[in-house]
C-alpha cells in the first residue's frame, strides 16, 4: 500500500475509535481529524501537519481508552515518518 494510503487508513482508525466513544468535545475533535483527510490538502505533508496538531488537541483529554492510544501512536508514527521527524 501507498504512504498516503496507510496514512488514510491510520487516520480513519482513529476517527472511528473517537466517534465510539462518548468524549467531551468530540464533535469538534472529529472535525479537526478530518480535517487532516489528504484529499482536503495540496499535499502529504500539509495532511500530516495537522493530523499532529488534532492529535496534541486529543491528547489533552482522559480518555482511559487503549484503543485510542494506540491508534492515535500508530498516526503519530506516520506523521513523523512523512515529516522526517526523528523518534
Amino acid at each position: 500500500m501507498s504512504v498516503h494510503g496507510e496514512y488514510s487508513r491510520a487516520l480513519e482508525s482513529l476517527i472511528a475509535c473517537v466517534r465510539a466513544l462518548d468524549l467531551p468535545g468530540r464533535e469538534s475533535r472529529l472535525e479537526r481529524l478530518a480535517n487532516a483527510r489528504v484529499e482536503r490538502h495540496p499535499d502529504l505533508s500539509t495532511a500530516a501537519r495537522n493530523s499532529l496538531e488534532a492529535l496534541r488537541d486529543l491528547s489533552e483529554i482522559e480518555t482511559a481508552s487503549p484503543r485510542i492510544e494506540e491508534a492515535s501512536t500508530h498516526l503519530q508514527s506516520h506523521c513523523r515518518m512523512i515529516l522526517g521527524i526523528a523518534e
